[in-house]
């Protein structure tokens, strides 16, 4: 029995064993993921991904901070050989957003959105 430091979905996690006679399997699961982010009454963003495995009609759910994403991305690649890595990954962000930005201005400057806005009838 022992304690371990493993690298878990949060960061590092301790995490208590059972034995110190542990062995490695290949565990073969059927799953669909689905990914989706979502912004908390904070204004913290979150990468949702939603597994759904065999026939189960609730997904198992896995919120991952985007901070700590970024944040471990940063600690990984902080050195000569990543930071082009650092700056490829810095500009498909910046082209997703600046794509976001386009259809969120143009939904905003919709004729349903203004409609609504100003409670016009059809």
């Amino acid at each position: 029995m022992g304690l371990d430091r493993r690298f878990g979905s949060h960061g590092y996690e301790w995490l208590y064993t059972m034995s110190d006679y542990m062995q490695d399997i290949d565990l073969v699961v059927r799953a669909f993921v689905d990914n989706d982010f979502e912004i908390d009454r904070d204004g913290r963003c979150y990468i949702v991904n939603l597994i759904y495995t065999n026939d189960d009609d609730e997904p198992y759910e896995a919120r991952v901070d985007l901070d700590g994403v970024i944040d471990s991305l940063i600690d990984g690649r902080d050195n000569l050989q990543g930071y082009q890595t650092l700056y490829a990954i810095a500009h498909e962000l910046s082209r997703h957003a600046q794509r976001l930005r386009d259809i969120a201005g143009a939904v905003e400057d919709s004729d349903e959105v203004v409609g609504d806005l100003f409670d016009i009838d059809d």
